[in-house]
């Protein structure tokens, strides 16, 4: 029969680890080779005992044959037991707590990290740290940062998770020098126009950039973190992208924004928590990001502007005739449409999701 495989607990009690009385004078009975203890002391459930009245202590005193020192001990270790429990019990509650902040970014662990002794360690194990607090602590700096670039709402811990996730697939890729020319005649060379509806081959494009040390990393969207980020590592740009609204056109506009970062703000960190949005609320960086974007992938941006204006207007429109005026993939007029809340459930929509990278 197949051995029982005891599933991890999210949080370990550390009053499990702690040894009652009781179950210390079990241990020293069987080392002092004493078979007949537990029943001459006369306590039922020894071992859930946590402490002994004077006349219980004489007993064991005389069953063990030992004096005052064993008295002494015996008082010591309850005193010790009852501070240690009361710490253990309030350190306990608090993991419990921390666990359920915490226990969301589970599925980004990939089973990579299961050696903790719960599922709390497993956590702490992926963050790099030695406590729950160090996480939080973290995670609030990196929020600090992420809302001096972006006016919008951020769950500090999601980001922090989200970002390591990106961090700890970067040690993984063994990438050349990176080659900002060849980078950049890649992008120029419209290979990958082709294939703007192709799931796999967008999928498939951090082993396509790599050629050129770019470490291009894919990572399911956790709620409140960011579309895409680009930091640098050790003079390669980490483009990290999110599979936010499960919209392929997305994907694309978010990995091109960040290209024109990589391209024309070389070893800037950006966070970006908001695409595409309104001129007026984005810093130069981002409207460079954004023409870059949009230059490549929508021709420039009359497309945008005639969608907004059919809306305001109430003029009739198509993806397909759009598509074809503007010489633009479909998805990418569907994209505009959605943004202007015109018949987004009419238009095409290409679906795409990272979690099958991660299983």
């Amino acid at each position: 029969m197949d051995a029982i495989v005891k599933k991890k607990e999210n949080v370990c009690n550390p009053m499990d680890l702690m040894n009652t009385i009781g179950r210390e004078l079990q241990e020293i009975f069987e080392l002092s080779s004493i078979k007949d203890g537990e029943t001459r002391l006369g306590i039922k459930d020894l071992a859930s005992k946590e402490r002994l009245n004077d006349r219980q202590i004489d007993k064991v005193c005389e069953i063990l044959g030992r004096g005052d020192e064993m008295k002494d001990f015996i008082k010591s270790f309850q005193d010790n037991y009852e501070l240690q429990k009361a710490k253990a019990k309030e350190s306990y509650a608090q993991s419990k707590k921390n666990f359920t902040k915490l226990k969301k970014v589970l599925p980004l662990l990939r089973n990579e990290f299961n050696d903790g002794n719960d599922r709390l360690d497993d956590i702490i194990d992926y963050f790099g740290v030695d406590t729950e607090e160090e996480i939080f602590e973290e995670a609030e700096s990196v929020a600090a940062l992420f809302r001096q670039q972006n006016n919008v709402k951020v769950d500090p811990v999601n980001l922090k998770a989200w970002l390591r996730r990106g961090e700890l697939d970067y040690e993984k890729i063994n990438l050349p020098e990176y080659d900002e020319t060849r980078f950049a005649d890649w992008i120029d060379g419209r290979d990958w126009e082709a294939h703007l509806d192709d799931e796999d081959y967008f999928k498939a494009l951090p082993q396509k950039l790599s050629v050129y040390g770019v470490a291009l990393v894919l990572v399911p969207y956790l709620p409140n973190t960011v579309y895409g980020a680009v930091r640098w590592k050790d003079g390669h740009p980490l483009i990290q992208i999110s599979d936010r609204n499960q919209d392929l056109a997305t994907c694309w506009f978010t990995l091109f924004h960040e290209f024109g970062h990589v391209l024309k703000h070389r070893n800037e960190d950006i966070f970006e928590g908001a695409l595409n949005e309104p001129k007026s609320t984005k810093d130069k960086r981002e409207r460079e990001a954004n023409k870059f974007a949009n230059s490549y992938l929508f021709k420039g941006d009359d497309l945008r502007k005639e969608v907004f204006e059919n809306v305001r207007e109430g003029e009739f429109m198509t993806a397909s005739d759009m598509a074809e005026k503007y010489k633009v993939n479909i998805i990418f007029v569907a994209y505009w449409f959605i943004k202007a809340q015109y018949q987004p459930t009419f238009q095409k929509r290409v679906h795409i999701d990272f979690v099958s990278l991660y299983q």
